[in-house]
């Protein structure tokens, strides 16, 4: 069973990333992709526009966000902005930056006017001192405050990211008091995540008895202002009394395959006795070879329904910058309607929908026995059957196998081949692959010639 802990792709099923490429100006000192950065090549024009087609002729996505690197940065940003704007397919457009060129405010202008209202901005240190430290670049700071009073002048939406290190974990509530006064409609705090670093040389984890009382206090000055928050990689039972805080969902995204390759793994040693293990990470395999299990620290919430290792994970779908609850993850009701009326036929009930980028779970339960009817992108593999769009399978029989789960399973695969009319879509890779996804580097030899 391929559990969520070991690969968590929860996904804002509404939201659409996509990585223009991999340039900064800036060297942030916990950068998760130092390595990749001006090596991997960001998402094609040409495969961002098919989409953006698709969304057209089967809305999914209602938020498109433009990433890097610094998204700014690139010459051919305003292309996919425009193909954005002119589709009329998405609500919000969002660019993901460190705003410091957005201390021109005309150039600020430019991007709403192409389409940008929702900027959410990178800021991880409280001041000159400790946000120049970190991006090692002179200046960043005052450039993003300048970029940031840019935004709300022109009446644009403003959410902040500060990701969670040893650089400014002193200082988390400082960052909340710097940006109060720019009245943002949410701030996100991430745990830093060693990627190209798993042995945390750079010494950039922090340890859970620090990490706690500093994300507490951001959050409790957050709540003092009436300012949204989430937080993201932090054990929930850290958080106390703002584990409502807790939301480690993320949008589909679109970058290069080798970019999940160093993906961290998480896991917790009180999962299976723990209320919250469906939506809690835990700890990163990295912060665990380093630190142990934390078992005294981490404290678990009694589980009130029996404990199944999820496959699948936990869905969630469009975040919204006003910062209020998430939509109902098992609403769905285009997919819903695939199988609709399927189990009830034979007595039994559809439990749950599951919604995904590369699947979609339909979980059936007959009396103590259920079964997964799965949906994936239509390929030359195996499967049960296929419809226009979908290549049908079953798993996870769990219980007795009665001739009603059988019929389920065989009228719901058939229900899906009458009812797919091919408008819907599953994607079967996270991002993009092959001598496409990276730049050339210049040869050893040519390297050397260059000094």
């Amino acid at each position: 069973m391929h559990s969520h802990k070991g690969r968590f792709e929860p996904t804002r099923f509404d939201d659409l990333t996509v990585t223009v490429d991999f340039h900064c100006h800036s060297a942030c000192r916990f950068c998760i992709v130092q390595e990749g950065m001006n090596l991997f090549r960001g998402v094609p024009i040409e495969k961002f526009r098919e989409a953006v087609e698709r969304n057209q002729i089967a809305p999914r996505y209602r938020r498109v966000t433009f990433t890097g690197g610094e998204v700014t940065l690139e010459r051919k940003l305003f292309d996919y902005l425009e193909i954005a704007k002119r589709s009329g397919s998405f609500e919000h457009v969002r660019l993901q930056t460190n705003a410091r060129l957005l201390a021109d405010e005309s150039f600020t202008a430019k991007l709403i006017d192409a389409g940008v209202d929702e900027f959410f901005v990178s800021l991880h240190g409280a001041d000159a001192k400790s946000q120049d430290y970190i991006s090692q670049r002179v200046g960043s700071f005052d450039e993003a405050m300048a970029g940031i009073a840019n935004i709300k002048r022109l009446g644009a939406v403003l959410m902040t990211n500060t990701v969670l290190t040893t650089l400014n974990v002193d200082c988390l509530a400082q960052i909340v008091d710097t940006v109060h006064p720019f009245a943002p409609a949410r701030m996100e705090f991430w745990n830093y995540l060693p990627m190209e670093d798993y042995p945390d040389e750079r010494d950039l984890l922090v340890p859970i008895a620090q990490l706690g009382p500093a994300i507490r206090g951001a959050l409790a000055r957050a709540r003092e202002y009436g300012t949204a928050t989430a937080v993201k990689y932090v054990p929930r039972c850290i958080l106390g009394e703002f584990g409502d805080s807790e939301d480690n969902s993320q949008s589909d995204v679109v970058i290069v395959e080798a970019f999940y390759d160093i993906y961290p793994k998480f896991a917790c040693v009180h999962e299976a006795r723990c209320e919250h293990a469906e939506t809690c990470l835990g700890l990163t395999h990295s912060y665990i070879t380093k630190f142990g299990w934390e078992e005294d620290a981490l404290k678990p919430v009694a589980r009130t329904r029996p404990w199944q290792e999820p496959e699948y994970g936990g869905w969630s779908t469009s975040d919204g910058p006003e910062g209020g609850p998430l939509l109902d993850a098992q609403s769905h009701p285009q997919w819903r309607a695939l199988v609709d009326g399927v189990a009830e036929l034979h007595g039994g009930r559809l439990a749950d929908v599951l919604v995904q980028r590369r699947a979609c779970a339909f979980r059936f339960v007959f009396g103590d026995s259920s079964v997964d009817v799965v949906l994936t992108a239509r390929d030359s593999g195996p499967a049960l059957v296929r419809s226009k769009a979908f290549d049908v399978h079953y798993r996870n029989v769990m219980g007795e196998v009665v001739p009603a789960l059988r019929a389920i399973i065989r009228d719901a695969a058939q229900a899906v081949v009458e009812r797919d009319r091919g408008e819907m879509s599953l994607d079967a890779r996270k991002g993009l692959v092959g001598p496409d996804a990276v730049r050339a580097r210049p040869a050893s030899g040519a390297r050397k010639d260059a000094r």
